[in-house]
């Protein structure tokens, strides 16, 4: 979205009446006060009949920048040599929403596998589990308020060497990209409050759902290189201050379509307590077994079996940048940093290997600490048997007993090389393009046919958790940008129309190996065997571990799943629905108008996936700057996967009997897309009111 708001405020800046409605600003001497105050109110329609309050978002955010030392003298008095110019700024903001007060209920019932949310919850409804009620008041207390300095940072520019350098917690933004990120990777994303639906600008932008980090930024100008011109060197450090992201659960308005899955037990999810840990401790709210946590002190999606300090979880990142003579703008890019979700179907937990030895502190129950090694299915099968649910105070039979699951949250370290481009083509269609692309080197995907000790599959059977190989996966971006005229609609000004097509493509994918019905001997026609198809998933892809002679033994091979669907023990049997594709693709369309001068900017962005189930989304907004301080926005989000009237893809209609369905009461439609679109947010269309003052 960053693009867009910079067209949008070049527009603008055509206008003196409104080119400082995007920020106001009141300078004293060498220091810089701004804010601004907004209020949201969002409402989901899941359908013409169904409409929930989800959103009541007060925010205020005030601005510092003090330009204390510049043409190497601090307060014009006081001269520092070796620095030409100093900036300080800093941004706070603070946030209140309601609605994790007046606790309204949510209609959404069914998770993303089509299961019921709450399924057989030992204590509430169905209505009561999705209900904000359902959090704790301690938990509401902290959600609702949200009272932080966000950026907070030192710019040093020195005046002997070309060398700049920004120190403190701080965003940076690279790459071509709007909205699914390729190089922009040095801030994760927030997405517990509204997933990535701050969109379309100018109301809104990636800005507010980054995480800012304390880093180091700095950029080594290069002056000329031959014909290059503006070539220079950019890098970031940051010494440990990284998380991989928020994520929400249900019932949070825009938390994923499930139950926290480490603390469900009512049978649904994608992992499930009473799976996981039947000899855990019973809670007793939900009065099951329930895991304490995860392995190595672990939380998911919080942080993985690491130090946040220097040596455990430094992120690094490089660019070179230049500009050809024709005009070509070129980034070479190389980062090193922890993985975290970016819209690939990777691994996010990861069991221990079965056949694996573990060492614990305590072998045995005899007197004393007695140290050792046991096989991994002994330590996992024991793990949860833990005696208090409060904390791992072991078992007299089992010492290692902690009431843990015996599974990892981890962010891998991966290595990323890429580029970007963007050049001007004048002749043919007086158009901005812009090209992106990046390979990640050994990420961790799902692999049906390797076990982890205690989660393991047996044959024609469903294996829980299954175990980890690696894979590259190039990723790519190509786009444009135009100003076109449309004079029926508008013939004072352009709009601003940009495209864009993502895919992601795994290089070294394994095809999944059939049985069924194959002609592996092309002089024996009559001769069905085993063979490696050219198709991508050949056969049933909804069969696990096809058994067909009975000696135990799978004859076909499952390969790599995906992350939404991990298949269950309670149910479904031996079914799998989130197969991994090779290639995966999603497109943008944004259109930009400028209106009355620039005061009214209507904004159109319509988002599609073909490859799963057509999933699509569009956003309408209309920002109206009233006087230059004063803004309103309406915007309006369709979510729908398949047909626009039908946007939960006919999940639950009754008569219907579907291929998963085992009670013959509804027809099940479940979806699984890496993107996001047709499964976490399908069907929350919603509208809202916004209401911003710039001072």
């Amino acid at each position: 979205m960053k693009r867009l708001l910079l067209v949008l405020a070049v527009g603008l800046f055509l206008v003196p009446a409104t080119a400082d409605a995007f920020y106001r600003s009141d300078k004293h001497g060498t220091i810089d006060l701004s804010g601004r105050i907004r209020s949201t109110n969002t409402i989901r329609h899941l359908n013409m009949n169904t409409h929930d309050f989800i959103m009541q978002r007060n925010e205020l955010k005030l601005r510092f920048e003090w330009k204390w030392l510049d043409r190497g003298k601090v307060f014009k008095r006081h001269t520092v040599p070796w620095l030409k110019r100093s900036d300080i700024f800093m941004l706070y903001r603070g946030i209140y929403d309601s609605v994790y007060d007046f606790t309204p209920g949510l209609s959404e019932r069914y998770d993303f596998q089509g299961d019921e949310v709450c399924g057989s919850h030992a204590t509430m409804t169905s209505r009561e589990c999705m209900n904000l009620e359902s959090i704790s008041d301690d938990e509401r207390d902290a959600l609702k308020f949200k009272n932080r300095i966000r950026e907070a940072y030192i710019d040093l520019y020195f005046k002997h060497i070309p060398l700049t350098l920004r120190i403190g917690k701080q965003q940076v933004t690279w790459g071509e990209s709007d909205g699914f990120r390729l190089n922009d990777r040095a801030n994760t994303l927030d997405l517990s409050w509204h997933f990535f639906q701050e969109l379309p600008p100018p109301g809104y932008g990636f800005d507010e759902i980054r995480q800012p980090f304390f880093m180091v930024k700095g950029l080594w100008d290069l002056h000329q290189i031959g014909s290059l011109s503006q070539p220079f060197l950019e890098f970031y450090w940051n010494p440990g201050d990284w998380n991989p992201g928020k994520i929400a659960f249900a019932p949070r308005p825009w938390g994923i379509k499930l139950l926290d899955p480490i603390k469900n037990s009512a049978g649904t999810g994608a992992l499930q307590s009473a799976a996981l840990c039947g000899e855990a401790p019973i809670d007793p709210v939900t009065g099951k077994n329930t895991c304490t946590g995860l392995l190595n002190g672990t939380e998911l999606f919080k942080h993985g079996n690491y130090s946040r300090n220097p040596l455990e979880n430094s992120q690094f990142g490089l660019r070179f940048h230049f500009i050809t003579q024709k005009g070509f703008e070129w980034t070479l890019n190389y980062l090193y940093q922890r993985f975290a979700p970016d819209g690939s179907p990777v691994a996010m937990v990861k069991g221990i290997p079965a056949g694996s030895m573990v060492e614990v502190a305590d072998t045995s129950f005899a007197p004393g600490m007695q140290p050792g090694s046991i096989t991994a299915e002994l330590y996992c099968n024991n793990l949860p048997n833990s005696d208090d649910v409060h904390g791992p105070t072991g078992n007299l039979v089992y010492p290692w007993a902690t009431g843990e699951a015996c599974i990892e949250y981890f962010s891998p370290y991966v290595h990323t090389i890429g580029f970007s481009l963007n050049f001007f083509e004048p002749t043919y269609t007086q158009t901005v393009w812009r090209v992106e692309s990046v390979i990640d080197f050994d990420l961790p995907f799902f692999n049906g046919d390797k076990n982890n000790a205690n989660l393991s599959r047996v044959p024609d059977g469903p294996v829980l958790l299954p175990g980890i190989s690696h894979r590259n996966m190039w990723k790519g971006l190509l786009a444009f940008d135009r100003p076109t005229w449309i004079r029926s609609l508008n013939k004072k000004t352009t709009f601003f129309i940009t495209g864009q097509l993502f895919w992601h493509y795994i290089i070294n994918h394994e095809r999944r190996r059939c049985y069924k019905d194959n002609i592996t001997d092309p002089a024996d026609p009559n001769y069905v065997g085993l063979i490696d198809d050219w198709t991508e998933n050949c056969g049933n892809d909804t069969e696990f571990l096809i058994d067909a002679d009975g000696d135990g033994v799978p004859e076909e091979q499952t390969g790599l799943i995906g992350p939404f669907d991990l298949p269950k023990l309670s149910s479904l049997t031996n079914k799998g629905r989130d197969t991994v594709r090779q290639w995966e693709v999603i497109s943008t369309l944004a259109i930009l108008g400028f209106y009355r001068g620039g005061s009214l900017v209507p904004a159109f962005i319509y988002i599609i996936d073909p490859v799963n189930s057509y999933a699509q989304e569009v956003a309408l907004a209309i920002d109206y700057f009233y006087t230059p301080n004063l803004a309103l926005n309406f915007t309006t989000r369709l979510i729908w996967s398949g047909y626009p009237w039908d946007p939960n893809g006919n999940i639950h209609k009754k008569g219907k009997v579907g291929p998963y369905r085992l009670d013959g009461r509804s027809y099940r439609d479940e979806q699984f897309s890496p993107w996001t679109l047709n499964n976490i947010n399908r069907g929350r269309s919603e509208s809202g009111f916004m209401i911003s003052y710039q001072f």
